[in-house]
């Protein structure tokens, strides 16, 4: 696309700040023309976020027939990320999908083969992919200065309990709609980070626990990993507790790496840190807070460039809509792996078995 891209919005809800925030820096390139949010209560925050010029609609094929209106993000609950890709894919938009790209792989799918027989791209925001401190430990872990890698550690923690409105039930609280619960929701995001850094994942085995006053699906789950690799993951999340807000509480994510040569982590507002057992003079990957050398076996902090994923992912985006070079780490037959382990993952629970990977596509229950 030559000149500014032009970008539509499908859903103004809570996560539009985030990439209200990624799109900002790049006014020079791209600008927001459209959203579609048929609630009229949001519309004064959309504006707020977006400038007063943007257009609203009242639903999404408003802003999908609309030729000033070059490429779509897409931000609506995960149940109408599949018919609207499909229906951005018919009108010739480029596409960026919010995390979960789809309630299983059978709608990934269906989405990957529109955009493929549109000829368009599909590019789906895991955000974390494109942080700067996440990125910081796939470095470490690529460069080998852990040695081989034994164990993940990654775990979710949040206080997550949908409200309904004057609409009636929270999508989030509807198992049809999120597709299942915190699992797929939001330990997509360690998953997803799990495959990046470690690679393909060979099977799985969880358990998983429904709170049903809070939400149709699950509110914990625990998901134990065996990699192709030969390393172990044990994945968890809670979305019952308010730890990670507390004064002096416990993180909300943190993702934990032990290989026979040292270990690394990253925990969400402190950043990331890596201990070498063998030789603090070993050449690094990456660069390190100016401090004095600590003394024995310490972890130290590596630098990173702090940009948030969000702002990340867009940017790479925007690049590639623009033609420029760009590191789309996302793409949709990629995101797809994603979904795939956290299927996985559900059809160990309905089985009270361990799950190997590839497993079969299937439809949606209510489909």
């Amino acid at each position: 696309m030559n000149g500014t891209v032009r970008i539509g919005i499908l859903g103004g809800g809570g996560i539009l700040g985030a990439h209200a925030a990624g799109f900002q820096p790049l006014a020079d390139g791209c600008r927001v023309v459209a959203v579609a949010e048929p609630d009229a209560a949001r519309h004064a925050r959309i504006r707020e976020l977006l400038g007063p010029d943007v257009e609203l609609a009242g639903d999404y094929p408003e802003v999908l027939d609309r030729d000033d209106v070059d490429a779509v993000d897409i931000l609506l609950p995960h149940d109408l990320h599949l018919p609207a890709t499909v229906a951005a894919a018919a009108a010739g938009k480029p596409v960026l999908v919010e995390k979960v790209m789809a309630r299983n792989i059978y709608e990934c799918d269906r989405m990957i083969e529109a955009c493929q027989a549109a000829g368009v791209s599909l590019t789906v925001c895991h955000d974390r992919r494109y942080n700067g401190d996440w990125i910081a430990l796939k470095e470490i872990v690529d460069s080998g200065v852990l040695g081989e890698i034994l164990h993940w550690r990654l775990l979710h923690t949040q206080n997550v309990a949908p409200v309904a409105s004057g609409r009636g039930k929270h999508w989030i609280a509807d198992y049809d709609r999120l597709g299942g619960g915190a699992i797929m929701s939001c330990l997509t995001h360690q998953i997803d980070a799990l495959r990046w850094y470690e690679g393909p994942v060979a099977a799985v085995t969880c358990m998983h626990k429904t709170v049903p006053e809070r939400m149709e699906g699950e509110s914990v789950g625990a998901v134990l990993a065996q990699m192709e690799s030969g390393a172990m993951a044990e994945l968890s999340i809670s979305w019952i507790t308010r730890s990670n807000t507390a004064a002096s509480g416990l993180w909300y994510e943190l993702n934990h790496v032990t290989g026979t040569r040292g270990e690394a982590y990253y925990s969400a507002g402190k950043g990331t840190f890596l201990l070498t057992y063998d030789a603090p003079a070993v050449d690094l990957p990456v660069g390190f807070e100016s401090q004095a050398s600590p003394v024995g076996m310490a972890f130290r902090q590596v630098v990173s460039d702090g940009v948030p994923g969000h702002v990340g992912c867009i940017r790479e985006w925007v690049n590639h809509l623009r033609g420029r070079p760009a590191d789309i780490r996302t793409s949709g037959l990629e995101a797809r792996g994603t979904v795939e382990v956290a299927e996985a993952a559900y059809r160990s629970v309905e089985t009270g078995r361990t799950v190997p990977l590839p497993i079969d596509p299937i439809p949606w229950r209510s489909s």
